[in-house]
Formats: structure tokens, C-alpha cells, sequence
């Protein structure tokens, strides 16, 4: 995800309104992570930026000029409409730049929503250099869910820390671009941590696990068996109970004929 190259489109803009930013520059002050959660068919990426010292001053003016009034001050209508101005800029950055591949090309990877949260901590003077801590979400499907194999790559901030879940399931077999890797494992799910390369560019190479496979195969065949049964149960339920009103049918009618068959022998002996 670019949300980082989106911020520095933000500053360029304030560099274009405001030439007094050229003259200092500013003391780059970021602290990107990610968080992506993959599934068989598509996956989001959550993004999480925190912007400090001269840099929040940076996008507090970016906020008034861009969104406001230009009166020095950050108040919450400005922040809902520059969240909109960020949205926007995002969903045209992922769409014309994709940040997401499967199995090599990026033609099956669709952005389906795009969400931006700014930070509440924005409000106030455009002069403040309080921490900013901004958010933003991103979701993908998948054109075909993921095989029994397959590769994926990420393009993120470089050396921004990152969280991959992998879809249940699912071992990897090689990584690339994941620097200080760690690896967790439980309740058939596999976690990797790390951080981005410099290059900033992630790819992983994954499988699926045989032994969760053949589990997933025997759910479904006892859930599959266990429907068939009701279904007989509920058959046979419903046959036993028109046996039972066919006999009672039966028996009235034998009944209706005794007792016909009595009143004409009635009949007779009177005669």
C-alpha cells in the first residue's frame, strides 16, 4: 500500500502553497506499520501511520489549506473532508499503481473498498507538533481464490513493520523481502512478522497443508452424511405417519361394512 507516497503528495502540495516550507526542511518523522490478513478469495490490508514533530506540523497546514479555511486552525469538519480528499487519492494511487500480486501479475487483484481514517489528534493549531496517528484500510478480491500453491507479492514502505496472516491452512514455503522474519503458528493459522526490505517489496510462496486438507475434506463429507440422514429420517417419518392414517382409514372402512352388513342380518331376522 502507498499510503506513505500519499502523504508526500500531500506535502508537495503544501510545498507548492507555501514556498516558507522550502526554506526549512522538515525532520522526517514517520512510524508506518501494516497488517495483512489473506484469505482464499482476497484479503485487506490495514495500514497505520504516525506522523511526529515538524511532520505533523506539515500535515496540520496540509489539512487548513487543503480541506479549510486557511485560518490556522484544525477543527473536525476540516479533518471529515480531508479524509475524503486521502480516500480518494488512495483508491486512484492502488488502482493506477497496484501494490498487490497473485501468482505474478496483478490482472486477478481488485480494490473493491477503500477507507481513511484521519487521527482526531490533527485538531488545533497548525503550529502544534503533537504525534498524528492516522489509519487506513484497504480490500481486495481475488479474480480465482487461492490454489493448493501459490505466490504473492506486497509493495509496502520500506522498512515498515508488517503482520501477514496467512488464510487457514496454509504453510509458506519461502519468503523474499521480509527482513527479521519470525513465525507463528497456531489453530491452523501461520503468522509472519518482519519488516519490509528497502526495496520494499515482499513475496511469499505458499501451500496448503495437506493434513488441514484432508481434515477439512472429512468435515464436510460428515456434514454432507449428516444431512443425507436427516433427510432419510425426515422421508421415513413422514411414510410411517400415512401408514398410520392408511390403517386407520383401513380400519373404519371394515368397520362402516360390519356394521352394515350387522343391520341387514337385523332386518332379516325381524322378517
Amino acid at each position: 500500500m502507498k499510503a506513505y507516497n500519499l502523504f508526500l503528495t500531500g506535502f508537495l502540495l503544501i510545498t507548492f502553497f507555501m514556498p516558507a516550507f522550502l526554506a526549512e526542511p522538515c525532520t522526517a518523522a514517520f512510524a508506518p506499520s501494516n497488517n495483512i490478513t489473506l484469505e482464499r478469495g482476497g484479503m485487506t490490508w490495514e495500514y497505520q501511520e504516525q506522523i511526529t514533530d515538524n511532520e505533523s506540523v506539515v500535515f496540520r497546514n496540509f489539512i487548513d489549506l487543503e480541506a479549510g479555511n486557511s485560518d490556522k486552525f484544525v477543527n473536525a469538519w476540516e479533518i471529515l473532508k480531508a479524509e475524503i480528499i486521502l480516500r480518494d487519492q488512495m483508491e486512484e494511487s492502488v488502482k493506477t499503481k497496484p501494490d498487490v500480486k497473485l501468482n505474478g501479475t496483478s490482472e486477478p487483484v481488485k480494490v473493491t473498498d477503500v477507507d481513511f481514517v484521519l487521527s482526531k489528534e490533527a485538531l488545533g493549531g497548525i503550529e502544534k507538533t503533537s504525534s498524528i496517528t492516522n489509519s487506513a484500510t484497504v480490500n481486495y478480491t481475488f479474480g480465482k481464490p487461492i490454489d493448493q500453491e501459490a505466490n504473492i507479492w506486497f509493495m509496502g514502505t520500506p522498512t515498515s513493520n508488517v503482520t501477514i496472516n496467512l488464510p487457514a491452512g496454509y504453510d509458506v514455503e519461502k519468503t523474499e523481502g521480509l527482513n527479521n522474519k519470525t513465525q507463528e503458528s497456531g489453530n491452523n493459522h501461520t503468522v509472519l512478522k518482519g519488516n519490509f526490505s528497502p526495496e520494499r517489496n515482499i513475496t511469499l510462496w505458499i501451500s496448503e497443508n495437506e493434513t488441514y486438507k484432508a481434515e477439512m475434506q472429512e468435515r464436510k463429507r460428515i456434514i454432507e452424511q449428516n444431512a443425507e440422514n436427516k433427510t432419510n429420517a425426515s422421508v421415513n417419518k413422514t411414510r410411517a405417519a400415512g401408514k398410520a392414517v392408511e390403517a386407520s382409514k383401513s380400519s373404519g372402512f371394515f368397520k362402516d361394512i360390519f356394521i352394515w352388513f350387522y343391520q341387514i342380518v337385523q332386518k332379516v331376522n325381524l322378517v
